[in-house]
C-alpha cells in the first residue's frame, strides 16, 4: 500500500463514523516519517520526528483502532467503539449556526459523505442544506453570502489489493450561498492541489496550494477576486514548516486583514514564527513582536491572528526549551491590534488558573474586547482531563473570568457576548458533539443534532 493510499485511508477513517478530534488525523499523517525533504523545523516543534510518529501511531491504536485498523485490514482484538457521525462546528452567523455532519464513505464515490446542517432557533430544529463529498475543509459566512469547501482525496485506479493507485488530486470544490445558507451552488473545481482556503469577504479569497509530493514548507499562494470562480497564482509562501494540518476548525495557515486605507496585510503561520506580507503575498517577512521578559529565550508557537474589522487579537504560546516537554507548561500571551495588524500592543498574559493550556488552543474572538480561550492537549504525556476550563475576557485580555470544570472543548464561536456554540469531545472514545451557552461560556448544554442520511 503506497504512502498516499495509507494517508487517504487514515483521513477516511477519521472522517467516517467515528472521530477522536477534528484535525488529529492530519497530525497523525504529518507525524508519520514519510520520505520528505529535510526541514529546519518540525510541524510539532516540541517533539522530535520519531517521537512524534510513535505518539501519533499510539494515538491511532488507542483512540481509533476500531475504525482505522479495520479500514487498513488490520485487527486489534478487544476494542469496540460506538457508531456515530463526526461533527464540525462550521459557522455562526446572525441567527444561524451551521454544523457539518461528517459521515461514512458513500458507495457511489468512495469519498466521505458530508451533510451541511443549519439551525435558526439555537439548535432546537435543523435543516439539511447541502450534501457534498470529499474531506470537509472549512466554511465562512459574510451576512447572506458564504462559502463552504471540500478537498478531493480520492485514490483512483487502485487494483483489488489497493496497489497501483493514482494519488488524490487534492483539488478543492467550493460551494457558495447568497441567501444565508438556504441554497448552495458549486463553484469550478481548482486545477491545483489545495491545503487551506481563506476568504476575507464575499469576493476576495486565497488558497494555500501544496500536496504530498511538494513536501512541507513548499506551498504556493493563489488568489481569487471573483468569489472563487477563478484563481490566479500569486507566488511562493515562506519556506517554513507550517503548523499542523487542521481541517474545518477555523485554523487557517494564510489569512488577510484590511487596513483603514483598504490595503491588505497577509499572515502565514509557521511552526515557530508568524510571517506577514504587505504586498498581497509577493514577499513575506517574519513578524517582530515584543517578547515578555518572563519568557525571554523561550520557543514561540504562534496562532493565526483573528480580526473583526480593524480589531485584531494574536495569541502566542511560549515554551521553555529546558522545561517539561508537555503542552501544559506553555505560557500564553495575547497581542492586540486596533489598526488591522499594522501595529500590535504590549503582550497580555492569559489568566492564572487557566489549565491545562495544551497544544490545541481554541480562541474565539467576537471583537477586540470579547475573547474566549480554552484548550486541549494532543501530545503524549499531557493530561487532557486535568481540569479543562474556559477563560473569557470582556476588556481585551486585561482581566479574565475562568469557568471550570468545563467540557473538553475543541472549538468555540460566539454570536454575541452571551450566546455561543462549541464542539467538544466526551467519553472514553472521544466522541464529539455540539454544545451551546447563553451565559458567555460559564455553563454549556448539549445540543441534540439529529442524524441525517448522507447518501
Amino acid at each position: 500500500m503506497s504512502q498516499d493510499h495509507v494517508a487517504v485511508e487514515i483521513r477516511d477513517a477519521f472522517d467516517s463514523s467515528y472521530v477522536a478530534s477534528p484535525g488529529l488525523e492530519d497530525r497523525v499523517i504529518s507525524a508519520i516519517p514519510w520520505e520528505r525533504p529535510s526541514e529546519s523545523a518540525s510541524s510539532m516543534p516540541r517533539l522530535a520526528g520519531p517521537v512524534a510518529a510513535a505518539i501519533a501511531l499510539l494515538a491511532v491504536g488507542i483512540l481509533l483502532a476500531p475504525t482505522l485498523l479495520s479500514k487498513l485490514n488490520l485487527q486489534f482484538p478487544g476494542i469496540t467503539a460506538p457508531e456515530a457521525p463526526a461533527y464540525s462546528l462550521a459557522a455562526v452567523s446572525g441567527d444561524s449556526v451551521f454544523v457539518v455532519q461528517r459521515g461514512g464513505i458513500t458507495a457511489r464515490n468512495r469519498q466521505p459523505g458530508n451533510v451541511l446542517l443549519q439551525s435558526r432557533d439555537e439548535g432546537r430544529s435543523w435543516s439539511d442544506r447541502l450534501h457534498f463529498p470529499g474531506v470537509y475543509d472549512g466554511m465562512q459566512m459574510f451576512g447572506s453570502d458564504g462559502f463552504i469547501w471540500t478537498i478531493d482525496m480520492t485514490m483512483r485506479g487502485c487494483d483489488g489489493a489497493g496497489r497501483n493507485c493514482t494519488g488524490p488530486s487534492d483539488a478543492v470544490t467550493a460551494y457558495r450561498t447568497a441567501d444565508g445558507g438556504s441554497t448552495w451552488v458549486a463553484l469550478p473545481v481548482t486545477t491545483f492541489p489545495v491545503e487551506d482556503v481563506f476568504f476575507l469577504d464575499a469576493t476576495h479569497g486565497w488558497a494555500d496550494s501544496g500536496g504530498p509530493t511538494s513536501g512541507l514548507g513548499a506551498e504556493v499562494l493563489y488568489e481569487t477576486t471573483d468569489g472563487g470562480t477563478s484563481w490566479s497564482r500569486v507566488g511562493a509562501l515562506p519556506h517554513a514548516s507550517p503548523m499542523g494540518y487542521v481541517y474545518g476548525v477555523g485554523n487557517y495557515r494564510v489569512t488577510f486583514s484590511r487596513l483603514t486605507d483598504v490595503s491588505l496585510l497577509g499572515w502565514y503561520v509557521g511552526a515557530t514564527q508568524l510571517f506577514m506580507t504587505a504586498d498581497k503575498g509577493a514577499s513575506w517577512r517574519a513578524l517582530t513582536l515584543t517578547v515578555p521578559a518572563a519568557v525571554a529565550g523561550w520557543t514561540s508557537t504562534p496562532s493565526q491572528p483573528s480580526f473583526t474589522r480593524q480589531e485584531g487579537v494574536l495569541p502566542i504560546a511560549y515554551h521553555d526549551p529546558k522545561g517539561p516537554d508537555n503542552a501544559t507548561a506553555n505560557h500564553i500571551y495575547l497581542y492586540v491590534s486596533h489598526d488591522g495588524g499594522a501595529t500590535w500592543g504590549d503582550p497580555r498574559s492569559a489568566p492564572a488558573g487557566f489549565a491545562p493550556f495544551g497544544d490545541d488552543l481554541s480562541i474565539s474572538i467576537l471583537d477586540s474586547r470579547h475573547i474566549w480561550l480554552t484548550s486541549l492537549s494532543l501530545s503524549g504525556g499531557d493530561n487532557v482531563q486535568a481540569g479543562p476550563a474556559v477563560a473569557r475576557s470582556s476588556d481585551g485580555g486585561l482581566t479574565w473570568t475562568v469557568a471550570k470544570p468545563a467540557p473538553r472543548i475543541l472549538q468555540m464561536s460566539f454570536a454575541d457576548p452571551t450566546h455561543g456554540y462549541a464542539l467538544d469531545v466526551t467519553g472514553i472514545y472521544n466522541v464529539n458533539g455540539i454544545l451551546s451557552t447563553s451565559d458567555g461560556g460559564t455553563t454549556w448544554q448539549r445540543v441534540a443534532v439529529p442524524i441525517f442520511p448522507a447518501g
